[in-house]
């Protein structure tokens, strides 16, 4: 049983110690509310997901959530994606917490404190979860899950 060239590739792709700080560029560039947290379930599957990540790169100040669901090409398959991703997710958060580079607090907030180290972390897909933060800045965590169209959270 022997792994070709291109599983061993998307293994350290989607390793959570180099999609880590694509996690913490999304909290670092928010501000926090409560349970903010439910929205690191976002990140990756938006921000790794082409057509939406192609937006996010273009994504402007005047942009909101209702633009970014302007296009139905884009959602597709999130809320599946969001459940594929949970785990690796809680992964990126917990080597984010092991290097003390975040702090949850009781109210499922989620504080940068520190920087990451992003040498391992693709700058596009930073640049997608600075912008993501961008899109979700005037909403709650609850309308932007029903927006993008969560039943439940």
């Amino acid at each position: 049983m022997s792994a070709k060239p291109i599983e061993h590739l998307f293994t350290l792709q989607r390793s959570p110690i180099a999609l880590a700080p694509v996690i913490h560029n999304f909290f670092a560039h928010s501000k926090s509310r409560k349970r903010d947290l439910l929205l690191s379930y976002l990140v990756l599957p938006m921000v790794l997901y082409p057509a939406m990540q192609e937006y996010l790169l273009t994504v402007r100040k005047t942009s909101n959530l209702r633009t970014l669901c302007k296009e139905q090409k884009r959602l597709v398959g999130l809320t599946y994606n969001t459940q594929q991703f949970k785990s690796l997710t809680n992964a990126a958060l917990l080597v984010l917490q092991t290097e003390k580079s975040i702090e949850l607090t009781d109210d499922l907030m989620v504080r940068s404190i520190k920087d990451v180290k992003a040498s391992n972390a693709n700058p596009k897909q930073l640049e997608a979860a600075r912008r993501l933060s961008m899109v979700c800045a005037e909403a709650d965590v609850v309308s932007i899950y029903r927006t993008l169209g969560f039943k439940s959270l």
